[in-house]
C-alpha cells in the first residue's frame, strides 16, 4: 500500500513547484453591496441600536396611538414608584437652574451640643458693676437707657448694693441714711407721677394735714349748713422760689369744684372772689410757702349746703401749676328737711 502512495506524493509535490502562484486557502465569498444598500443596512442598524437603549431605560416605545407601554420590570421591582419618579424629575430638570457658588458661600455644619448666648439687660449689668465695686463701668452701661431712666436707676442702684449689705435690724443710722437716698430718689419721679386725691371726706373741724374731725358717714346736712371737704393731694412738686418770708419752696394746686344734684343739674355756688356772685363751677388756688419740700398738702373746701332736700353729688378736680397732670374725685352726700 505504501508503495502506490508515493507515486502520488510525488506527483502533487512536483506540480507545486513548477506552479507556486496557485496555490491558495479558499475564504467566505464576501458579496458585492452597491452604496444605496450599504447606506440603507447602516442605518437600519442605528435604528435598532437607539431601540435597544431606549429598551434598556425606558421600555419598549409605542408603535401606533393608544398602546400601553411596559415600564422595564426590573426598576420597577428594584424601586417601586421609581418610574413616576423619573418621569417628574425629567419634566422639572428643564426648570431648574445652575446657582453661582463662590468659595465660603456653603453653611458651616456645627456639631455637637448648640449652646444659645442671652445678653443680659442693663440694669443687671449695672448691679453686678456696683456690687463688684465699679461703679464707672455700671454709668458707662446705663448710658443705652434714655436720659430720665438713667437718672432714676443711678439714684436707686448704689441703695440696692448699700441695702444688700447693710445691717438693716441693727443699724439705724445706716436705715436712716438708706431712707433720706429713697426719699431723694422719689422726689426726682415726683413731677413726673400722677396726682392722686386722697382721703376726700366731710368733716368738721380741721387742725391740719391728717387732723380733723370726721363728718358720720351718712349723717344728712340740713339746708344752709356750712359743708366742709377734707382732700389730701399726693405728687404735688414743691418747686424752689422764694416766699414772702425767706420760704425756699413752693407747693401749688389749682382746683375746681362744682355740685349736682340727683337730676345731674349743676347747683350755683358762691364765686370764691365775690361772694355776691354765683358760679356753676368754683375755681381757686392754693399755695403753701414752706422751707423745705413737703410732701403732706391738704385742701380744705367750704360751701353753703343747697337750700332743696335731695341726693347731691360734689366733684373736685385738682392740677398741678402746669395744668397737665390733673385728678378728679366724687363723693355724695344728702340734705334732709328742716
Amino acid at each position: 500500500m505504501t508503495a502506490h502512495r508515493r507515486p502520488l506524493l510525488f506527483a502533487v509535490a512536483s506540480a507545486a513547484l513548477v506552479c507556486p502562484a496557485c496555490l491558495f486557502i479558499p475564504a467566505q465569498p464576501t458579496p458585492i453591496t452597491s452604496p444605496e444598500m450599504r447606506d440603507k443596512i447602516n442605518a437600519q442598524a442605528s435604528a435598532k441600536s437607539t431601540e435597544h437603549a431606549n429598551k434598556d431605560v425606558f421600555g419598549e416605545l409605542p408603535s401606533r396611538p393608544g398602546e400601553t407601554v411596559a415600564i422595564r420590570p426590573a426598576l420597577k421591582a428594584i424601586h417601586p414608584g421609581a418610574e413616576t419618579t423619573s418621569s417628574i424629575a425629567a419634566g422639572l430638570a428643564t426648570d431648574v437652574k445652575p446657582i453661582a457658588m463662590t468659595p465660603g458661600s456653603l453653611p458651616t455644619v456645627v456639631t455637637g451640643p448648640i449652646q444659645l448666648t442671652h445678653k443680659e439687660s442693663p440694669l443687671l449689668e449695672a448691679v453686678r458693676a456696683y456690687s463688684e465695686n465699679k461703679p464707672n463701668r455700671a454709668i458707662e452701661i446705663l448710658k443705652s437707657l434714655d436720659s430720665p431712666n438713667q437718672e432714676f436707676v443711678l439714684a436707686v442702684v448704689p441703695i440696692l448694693a448699700r441695702g444688700a449689705t447693710a445691717d438693716l435690724a441693727n443699724d439705724p443710722a445706716g436705715v436712716a441714711i438708706l431712707v433720706e437716698q429713697l426719699e431723694a430718689a422719689a422726689s426726682r419721679l415726683e413731677s413726673r407721677a400722677a396726682l392722686r386725691i386722697e382721703n376726700m371726706a366731710f368733716c368738721g373741724k380741721v387742725s391740719g394735714f391728717s387732723r380733723y374731725e370726721l363728718w358720720p358717714e351718712g349723717q344728712p346736712y340740713h339746708p344752709n349748713d356750712q359743708a366742709q371737704l377734707y382732700l389730701e393731694v399726693r405728687n404735688l412738686l414743691s418747686a424752689p422760689t422764694t416766699g414772702p418770708r425767706g420760704e425756699t419752696h413752693l407747693t401749688h394746686a389749682r382746683a375746681a369744684v362744682e355740685i349736682k344734684d340727683a337730676h345731674g343739674v349743676l347747683v350755683k355756688q358762691p364765686d370764691p372772689e365775690d361772694w355776691r356772685r354765683r358760679v356753676d363751677v368754683v375755681k381757686f388756688e392754693k399755695k403753701l410757702f414752706s422751707r423745705g419740700p413737703i410732701h403732706d398738702f391738704h385742701v380744705l373746701y367750704a360751701f353753703p349746703v343747697p337750700t332743696t332736700p335731695g341726693v347731691y353729688s360734689v366733684t373736685v378736680e385738682i392740677r398741678d401749676p402746669t395744668g397737665r397732670r390733673v385728678s378728679s374725685e366724687k363723693k355724695e352726700f344728702r340734705v334732709t328737711g328742716p
